[in-house]
């Protein structure tokens, strides 16, 4: 409709802007979303609904409107906005044709000005693209302007800063604020007195085009200036133009702004830092089109292409690697004219573009021009340090020119970019699309490579490399490249193969998600530059392929320790030529600590390395693709092939609530989520173009190192439809309920559709929805609902396409029939299922009309089976939970072979075709998700997802087939991370299904360890190993022992081997089994779990039940009135003192009794503090106390009676609580370790307590023993990884001392956490024979071999005091073993792995002798040793002392040293009267 107004002629078109705010205030787009279609294209009306308020989905509607033909307005406005069966905004349609017959001045004034801007900006008209975040920030910041104020847009070349200007400035409540008065001047060529005059001019001549110059002719051009800036400031302060807005477009420098700084309301556009910078942000709103929020969306750089193209959005290629606009319109041109193509466009050559590039880089001189044409050389968006600057800028070394100078001139002018903190800068994207010739390059790369210095630096003695930094680690290989081929392949095997540089890049490397430690880059390198690396020689071919598949299995080592060695992982390798180069590698470096590993079932499992996040749910797609809701309520959508970087973010801003349940469907192509607050989302899984590439599985694609090692993800994007929406608006009824369970039916059959979607609402109503192909979104369909009036539905599954299976909170299972409505209850005697939780249902329909249901609950699971007739079939499944655990989530594959079961201790692989968990991992693991891919390949046959409570990744697992001889009874598949899978001898002894628990012990001669598997089976285990054996080995003996008590299925929760003919278990109910003799233990006074069991001489053997606070002593030889004897205390800990006294560590007391006379029982004053650690040493007796107080005592013998005399009472200032005391044979040192994984050393000198050394931020978990070596060099520590100390170190770098304040102790009762059932901390064993009788002569040969081992070992700059860290594969180990000269270390974690660690002796090349299986026990008063102050000496020597059996105590602490000092030689158990 046309109206004449005068001599104008108004279209809606025109006039609908004038009402955009009345819109916002009254006017909602869903309520016309219906009829949209008539108006709006599909994706325009997505891209509005979709807003995440009512005022952004206006603007872009009316933004929609204004490109569309006056035609499609009207209709809008006379239809849409009056349908009588809608939402009435007749008010609305009225005022805007009122204002059409009659406009208003200020509306005929704002589109005289809009026209005018149009037409003066004629590309801007057509192709301008609006950019909703700018827009709204410049429009906010020029409403609140006011004169003498400023709005500053900042941004590189071609970031569309004047576009934005123009959009902004066109707006009817912009023009408005300014009355109507915005001036523009483009400053580009200001760069003058004379040009800043010639453009005041025109800005006069703009405002009074009367004026004239009244100024003299000959004055000068300063006095000129004056005199028009002072007229202008005259003009622009009187009443009609007291708001005008001027726009100064291109301020090139700062001249030019003081020029125009005329104290009214000003627009500025600047590429240039230096203008920028200059204004204050007190007078000056800066906008930076620079920063991430402000770049282009992927909607708005698909908007801009259509502008030029006119083509189907499908026809848009997936990505485009740039948000220039300036970048993106050329691109869209040279397609348009056929100058380039979607697939060659980056390498097209574009002329416009070069020009607009260049004349960009007039504003340097000659020689600034050939220093930044030299940039060129340095990778595209890599950070380059300014320290390498010089070495391209300035040939003359000796000209002391500064590099920063030329850097700051650059910056001025926006040509590179700094990144301060890093003292880096980068080059603009805009400026890498601009093809230089440099003279010399090669010259150029050589000086880069010599400036590292790589010889020197890679020969360093130290295990982290010097003077190298992130850049060295990302683009050193760019500038090797290029050098002579002979030295090329020389550097690059000396840079690349180094386990030292790839751990540290791998280290530095970062996720696209910003997870710190990525392997992506480093396998992408290696694949880039493999042909210069192995320069046709086939053993690096080999070595390097190696390589190549060793960085997966080890990622999950080096992201969860930052202390672990990569080299020294690499040693422990099986893979021969992995080991081969480690030994190489680490024969430079004899005097740190390696080790060889001859221990069993270790996992090499893949990771997904989330960063800071959780996963909550995992799916594996098609194409190697993951997609992972995580716990910051991201979708996280990427390639997890190690080939490509292809990554999604999806996320709904303004929904904080949790994803309960994921689904894709239509090919992948879509999601479905369910979330806790009841809603159900759609989203559309990649962007809209059908050509998506894909990593393509085994298809590699090695990219330029240079474009991969910034990877982003592509875009962020939100939910595409609101299920609940649909239901709303075409089911009133259902306005307040929540969606509490959908189930997505793909093979409906219907005539209009092939998916369908179930949803259940929280009052039990069941309602199906339609997909419609062609709009991509949910429809209502017309099948009636299904009224269940079950309430809390979790789950429900259609079967048969006739049956719903229906399950709510309670555990009530239902089967409904749709053909009528219909209803049954199941109720079978044996379904008893109360007070579980319903986890999940998964139906599979099969032949011959049966279907097949699994019920998985968290204690159980249920097979339904669907018979003809129909009848109905439900039994349990034998799933076998460990006891304690449960089930937490499951997930069957696509051809129904197996179930993945996600418990709270680990992965479950269960064959549903013969009803048996047949395999096991992750075992240490609360596992949160899961899922299983089923696999086209005839030997991996699926990819398993999981995610564990409290992890930062995703495990990606495989299995594999196994067949023919392989096979293991009715098992067709096996793990491939399971690194032992192959060996015969392994298998021979561990079930696949079964794994070791860490519950052991080892004899008192070291010659055997006693381990427990899940079955509650003993192994008995040979600690020999080949001593010509560098790797791992075969176990020489490895044999099980199964109890006959242990068909009574009770759990074996303590285990006690004196030697192999002395062995006992105890139960979960309290027995204590004889091992050997395979008998019980008669004793009436425990029938609760034994969780401390130990033998602590041939004939004494201690039994606790801890957490019902009851011991009881056997005396093996003996059953008589007194003997077992009974004590009402819980026992941590137990030994035998001069083969007399049995000493008895409690939670408040430590009691002891004579051997001899049992029914006297000595016990110390009870204290109200928990004892948290303790140990005994010499005749030292340390205590420590969950107030942090500790005592330490000296026993002293008075006949036949011990007593015990307090030496010092400290209280020590850490806050964490105690876990875990050991001390030194000497009594001298002892080290606490505490919940938090501090760490601390003290010494026991003038009867005080002195901090030595404290060690934070290496251990991450609670430490669960500590133990010194005889020799007193080494500490070793034991939580979630196993950490070698240099004692050494340590006192000679003590902490200052300060002054202690003694005071007692304050006594208050806690309550005690009860303690894990394994004899974690053993103290010491008794010793028949006293050690003082023993030859001194007879030890020194023995003495001095083990102390060579630990003299001279070292740790690295960083960590001097760490001597070696191995990360254990599960979450912990709770003890170690080790054999007499500390050269051997034996430990199980949670995770079922065995260790068996042998210190490697690089100088010869193998590992140290056996060791002699019978040690000879060493006195203390035999050796002695006094540490004396060697200010010089980094290396104290001691001589060796006897290792004790099973040292150690129940303790917890902290290690801090300080400085050394003389120590009085602690004396013996003395008898009363004798002399101290």
């Amino acid at each position: 409709m046309d109206f004449e107004t005068g001599n104008q002629q108004y279209h809606y078109k025109d006039i609908l802007f004038v009402f955009l705010d009345a819109f916002i205030n009254d006017f909602d787009c869903k309520d016309v979303q219906d009829i949209l279609p008539g108006v709006l294209s599909k994706e325009e009306i997505d891209h509005i609904i979709k807003s995440r308020d009512a005022e952004t989905a206006t603007l872009r509607l009316f933004w929609a409107l204004l490109s569309k033909q006056e035609k499609t307005v009207k209709d809008f406005v006379e239809d849409c906005l009056n349908r009588s069966d809608q939402a009435n905004y007749e008010f609305l349609v009225a005022v805007i044709k009122e204002e059409i017959q009659h406009p208003k001045r200020e509306t005929r004034t704002y589109i005289e000005q809009r026209d005018r801007l149009y037409n003066d900006n004629q590309v801007f008209a057509k192709y301008n693209v609006n950019r909703l975040q700018p827009y709204l920030k410049l429009t906010q910041d020029l409403l609140e302007l006011r004169p003498a104020k400023n709005v500053l847009i900042y941004g590189v070349l071609g970031s569309g800063k004047h576009w934005l200007a123009l959009d902004v400035c066109s707006s009817y409540k912009v023009q408005l604020q300014m009355d109507f008065k915005i001036f523009w001047l483009n400053l580009k060529d200001c760069n003058s007195q004379e040009t800043d005059l010639e453009m005041l001019q025109t800005l006069l001549h703009q405002i009074d085009p009367n004026w004239t110059s009244r100024s003299e002719q000959g004055s000068n051009i300063k006095h000129r200036t004056q005199s028009i800036q002072a007229e202008l400031r005259r003009l622009l302060k009187s009443k009609p133009y007291e708001n005008c807005l001027l726009v100064l477009l291109n301020v090139q420098n700062v001249k030019a702004w003081k020029a125009f700084n005329l104290s009214c309301k000003i627009l500025l556009t600047t590429r240039f830092k230096q203008v920028s910078d200059f204004f204050s942000a007190a007078t000056t709103t800066h906008i930076s089109l620079d920063h991430h929020s402000m770049t282009l969306t992927p909607d708005e750089v698909k908007s801009l292409f259509l502008k030029y193209l006119h083509c189907r959005p499908q026809d848009l290629p997936r990505e485009v690697l740039t948000t220039n606009p300036r970048r993106l319109s050329i691109i869209a041109e040279s397609i348009r004219d056929n100058l380039a193509t979607w697939d060659n466009w980056k390498h097209v050559n574009c002329d416009k573009l070069t020009t607009i590039i260049e004349n960009s880089l007039n504003v340097l001189e000659p020689g600034a021009r050939k220093m930044f044409d030299r940039l060129s050389i340095f990778p595209p968006s890599a950070h380059i340090p300014i320290h390498l600057l010089s070495l391209i800028w300035f040939d003359d070394k000796s000209d002391g020119d500064d590099a920063m100078v030329v850097v700051n001139k650059l910056h001025k002018y926006s040509l590179v970019e700094k990144q301060h903190k890093e003292s880096t800068i980068s080059i603009p994207a805009i400026y890498l699309e601009l093809k230089v010739k440099v003279n010399d390059v090669t010259a150029l790369h050589r000086r880069i490579v010599d400036r590292y210095n790589i010889t020197k630096a890679f020969d360093h003695d130290d295990l982290i490399l010097p003077s190298l930094d992130r850049y060295f680690y990302s683009h050193i290989g760019h500038h090797i490249k290029t050098i002579e081929p002979t030295e090329r392949a020389i550097l690059f095997r000396k840079v690349f193969l180094d386990f030292r540089f790839l751990e540290q890049k791998i280290r530095h490397d970062t996720t696209a998600w910003n997870a710190s430690g990525s392997i992506l880059n480093t396998l992408q390198q290696l694949k880039f530059y493999k042909s210069d690396i192995c320069d046709n020689d086939a053993k690096y071919e080999r070595l390097l392929n190696a390589i190549l598949d060793f960085l997966p299995k080890i990622e999950e080592n080096l992201i969860r320790s930052k202390f672990t060695d990569l080299l020294r992982i690499a040693l422990m390798d099986e893979n021969e030529a992995i080991f081969e180069e480690a030994c190489r590698q680490a024969q430079r470096f004899c005097d740190r600590v390696w080790f060889t590993e001859h221990g069993r079932f270790h996992q090499h499992r893949q990771i997904i390395n989330l960063g800071d996040n959780e996963v909550r749910h995992a799916l594996y797609l098609k194409d190697d693709f993951s997609l992972m809701a995580l716990d910051n309520k991201e979708l996280l959508l990427t390639d997890v092939s190690l080939e490509a970087e292809d990554t999604y973010i999806l996320r709904d801003d303004n929904d904080s609530s949790e994803i309960l349940r994921m689904a894709v469907f239509n090919k992948q192509k879509h999601l479905i989520t369910l979330h806790s607050n009841g809603s159900v989302k759609l989203w559309s899984l990649w962007p809209d173009c059908p050509g998506r590439r894909h990593s393509g599985g085994s298809k590699q694609r090695v990219r330029p190192p240079g474009s991969t090692h910034l990877r982003k993800p592509t875009g962020t994007r939100s939910y595409q439809q609101l299920v609940n929406s649909v239901v709303k608006r075409y089911i009133g009824t259902y306005a307040d309920q929540k969606i509490m369970a959908f189930y997505l039916d793909e093979q409906a059959g219907l005539p209009d559709t092939k998916i369908q979607l179930h949803v259940a609402f929280s009052n039990g109503d069941v309602s199906i929805l339609a997909w419609d192909e062609q709009d991509q979104m949910f429809r209502p369909s017309h099948i009636p609902t299904l009224k269940t009036l079950q309430s809390e539905i979790r789950s429900f599954v259609l079967v048969l396409k006739q049956y719903y299976v229906v399950c709510n909170a309670s555990c009530d299972l239902t089967v409904w029939d749709l053909s009528n409505g219909s209803g049954e209850r199941l109720e079978r005697e044996d379904f008893n299922v109360v007070n579980d939780t319903p986890l999940a249902l998964e139906g599979y329909d099969e032949r011959n009309q049966k279907a097949t249901v699994l019920l998985i609950f968290k204690h159980s699971v249920w097979r339904l089976n669907f018979m003809p007739g129909p009848s109905v079939i439900l039994q349990s499944e034998a799933v076998q939970l460990p006891e304690g655990s449960f089930i937490t989530c499951g997930k069957r594959s696509d051809d129904g072979h197996y179930l993945l079961l996600g418990t709270s201790e680990g992965l479950i692989v269960y064959d549903l075709r013969i009803s048996n968990p047949v395999l096991r991992s992750n075992v240490s693991e609360h596992i949160q998700c899961v899922d299983i891919y089923e696999l086209s390949d005839p030997v991996y046959k699926y990819i398993v997802l999981c995610g564990g409570k409290g992890k930062k990744v995703v495990h990606v697992h495989t299995l594999r087939s196994v067949s023919g001889m392989d096979a293991h009874q009715d098992r067709e598949i096996a793990w491939v991370h399971s690194a032992d899978e192959t060996s015969v001898v392994t298998r021979a002894c561990l079930e696949p299904n079964v794994y070791l628990r860490s519950l052991m012990d080892m004899t008192s001669g070291r010659t055997q360890l006693l381990a427990v598997d899940s079955k509650n089976r003993i192994h008995q285990i040979e600690t020999a190993t080949d001593p010509s054996a560098r790797r791992r080995s075969s176990i020489s003996a490895w044999s099980t022992i199964t109890p006959t008590h242990a068909a009574s299925k009770a759990k074996i929760t303590a285990i006690s081997a004196l030697n192999d003919e002395q062995i006992f278990v105890g139960y979960a109910d309290g027995v204590i089994i004889d091992v050997n003799q395979d008998a019980v233990l008669p004793q009436q006074f425990i029938t609760e779990p034994i969780d401390y069991l130990k033998q602590i001489s041939a004939q004494i053997l201690v039994a606790s039940a801890h957490g019902v606070q009851k011991t009881v002593i056997f005396h093996l030889e003996k059953t008589d009135d007194q003997w077992p004897l009974y004590l009402d205390v819980g026992t941590k800990y137990a030994c035998l003192l001069r083969g007399q006294f049995v000493i008895v560590f409690s939670d408040h007391e430590v009691c002891h009794l004579d051997v001899a006379n049992p029914s006297a029982i000595v016990k110390t004053e009870e204290s109200e503090e928990s004892i948290v650690g303790f140990d005994l040493k010499n005749n030292f007796l340390f205590l420590a106390y969950e107030n942090h107080t500790i005592e330490v005592f000296q026993i002293i013998l008075s006949g036949n009676q011990l007593r015990h005399e307090q030496i010092c009472e400290e209280k020590i200032v850490q806050k964490s609580k105690i876990s875990y005391l050991a001390a030194t044979e000497d009594g001298r040192m002892f080290a606490l370790g505490f919940e938090d994984g501090v760490l601390e050393l003290f010494a026991l000198e003038n009867r005080q307590v002195h901090l030595i050394y404290s060690i934070h931020e290496v251990h991450q978990h609670c430490i669960r023993q500590l133990r010194f070596s005889p020799c007193k060099l080494l500490l070793i520590s034991c939580a979630e990884q196993l950490c070698f100390w240099n004692v050494t170190h340590m006192r000679n770098n003590q902490m200052e001392r300060a002054q202690n304040q003694r005071r007692s102790r304050r006594h208050k009762l806690h309550s005690v956490t009860q303690e894990d059932a394994v004899d974690a901390a053993p103290i010491g064993p008794d010793v028949d024979v006293d050690p003082v009788f023993i030859a001194r002569e007879f030890l020194s040969e023995s003495r001095e071999e083990a102390v060579a081992l630990w003299r001279n070992k070292r740790g690295n700059a960083i960590r001097p005091e760490l001597l070696a860290c191995i990360k254990f594969v599960g979450n912990e180990a709770r003890q170690f073993f080790t054999d007499a000269k500390f050269s051997h270390f034996y430990a199980i974690d949670d995770e079922g792995v065995y260790y068996h660690l042998q210190l490697m002796e690089l100088s010869r090349l193998h590992p140290p002798p056996q060791l002699d299986p019978h040690p000879v026990e060493i006195s203390d008063r035999s050796l002695d040793l006094q540490y004396e102050d060697l200010k010089d000496l980094r290396i104290i020597e001691s001589p060796l002392d006897q290792d004790v059996d099973n040292e150690g105590a129940d303790v917890v602490g902290n290690l801090v040293l300080q400085k050394a000092s003389q120590v009085d030689e602690p004396p013996p158990v003395q008898e009363e009267g004798t002399s101290s």
